[in-house]
C-alpha cells in the first residue's frame, strides 16, 4: 500500500500538473478524510436543528487570519440558518481586514457523501457581493495526498484596504437543490492507471450522495509581492438576483460627496505618478459604487495633461 501511494503521488505530480503549477501544490497538500455521517442522519439532524439567527448580520462570524489553513467542519453541531435557497448548516468567517489581496481555496471532501458547497461573500455592511454555487465548484479527482473533492478558488481583491465595498465576510453552506444531487467520483484504480498512461480498468465509479454535512479544507494565500495591488474584481453592493430570489430593480444610490472626493484625489495621485492603468481601475471602481462622473473626470484630466 505504501509503495502504491508513493507511485501514485509521483505520477500525479509529474503527469497531472504541468499545465497548472498550482495543482502541484494541491496534490502535495494533505486533505482531511470525509465525514462519516450518513445522508439520512444528516438530513434528520438538519430538519430538527433550530434556526440560529433572524438576519444575515447576526450569524456567528469567526475571525480568521491571512495565513489561515484549516478544516471547516460543517456537521450536525454546526449552526443552521434559513437561507433563501433553503435551510442549511453553515460556518461563517470574518475575513482579515488589514490584509492585501488574497486567494481563497476551498476543497469539499468527497467519500460516500459530499457537501456540495455554496459560498456567500458580503461587504462591511453585510450586503451580498458574490454567491458561488454548483457552477463554481468543480469535481477534482484524488491526486497525490489530496482526496476527491469539489474545489473552488476565488480572489479577494483590495485596491484600498479601507474601501467599505471590500468583501469582509464569507459564509459556507449548501442549498436544498444541491442536497438533492450526487457526484460521480473517479475510481482510484482508474486514476492510477491514467496517471501512468495506461488503459483504465473497466470498473464502476463510486457515487457520492450530496448531504447537508461535510468537511471543507480552506486555505488563504495572501499576495506577498511587494507593491502588488488588486487588478481584477472590485466588488460593489449587490443588486438583482440573490440566493435565487428576484429583487425589484432600484436605482443606484447617489454617491456621497466624501466618496466622490476620495476617488477624485486617488485618480489625481495615480495620474501624477503616470500610472494610467491604476487611474482607469479607480474610475471603474468609482462608477460601480455610484460615481457616474468619475470616468468623465479621468478623460478630462488625461486630455489636460
Amino acid at each position: 500500500m505504501t509503495r502504491f501511494t508513493l507511485l501514485a503521488l509521483a505520477a500525479a505530480v509529474v503527469a497531472g500538473c504541468g499545465s497548472e503549477p498550482l495543482r502541484r501544490v494541491d496534490a502535495l497538500t494533505p486533505t482531511p478524510a470525509p465525514l462519516e455521517v450518513s445522508e439520512h442522519t444528516a438530513r434528520q439532524a438538519l430538519a430538527a436543528a433550530p434556526i440560529c439567527c433572524e438576519r444575515i448580520d447576526q450569524l456567528p462570524y469567526q475571525p480568521i487570519k491571512a495565513d489561515f489553513s484549516g478544516d471547516v467542519v460543517i456537521d450536525t453541531s454546526a449552526p443552521a440558518y434559513a437561507f433563501d435557497s433553503g435551510k442549511s448548516f453553515f460556518r461563517a468567517f470574518a475575513l482579515p481586514v488589514d490584509s492585501k489581496s488574497f486567494e481563497i481555496r476551498l476543497y469539499s471532501q468527497a467519500g460516500d457523501t459530499v457537501l456540495a458547497p455554496s459560498a456567500m461573500l458580503l461587504d462591511a455592511d453585510f450586503r451580498i457581493t458574490r454567491l458561488l454555487d454548483a457552477d463554481d465548484f468543480t469535481y477534482v479527482p484524488a491526486s497525490g495526498m489530496k482526496g476527491d473533492s469539489l474545489d473552488a478558488r476565488l480572489r479577494i481583491d483590495r485596491l484600498y484596504r479601507d474601501n467599505p465595498n471590500n468583501e469582509r465576510y464569507l459564509v459556507l453552506f449548501t442549498s436544498e437543490a444541491q442536497m438533492d444531487g450526487q457526484t460521480t467520483l473517479v475510481h482510484p484504480a482508474k486514476a492510477y492507471a491514467e496517471a501512468l498512461g495506461n488503459e483504465p480498468p473497466a470498473v464502476p465509479d463510486p457515487v457520492a450522495q450530496h448531504a447537508p454535512t461535510g468537511i471543507i479544507k480552506m486555505v488563504l494565500i495572501e499576495d506577498r509581492v511587494a507593491g502588488q495591488e488588486a487588478n481584477t474584481y472590485v466588488p460593489a453592493y449587490s443588486t438583482g438576483r440573490e440566493m435565487g430570489a428576484t429583487l425589484p430593480a432600484v436605482p443606484a444610490p447617489s454617491v456621497l460627496p466624501e466618496t466622490q472626493a476620495y476617488y477624485r484625489q486617488a485618480i489625481d495621485a495615480a495620474l501624477a505618478e503616470k500610472d494610467l492603468e491604476r487611474a482607469l481601475r479607480l474610475a471603474d471602481e468609482a462608477a460601480r459604487v455610484g460615481d457616474s462622473g468619475a470616468k468623465a473626470y479621468l478623460l478630462e484630466h488625461i486630455q489636460i495633461k
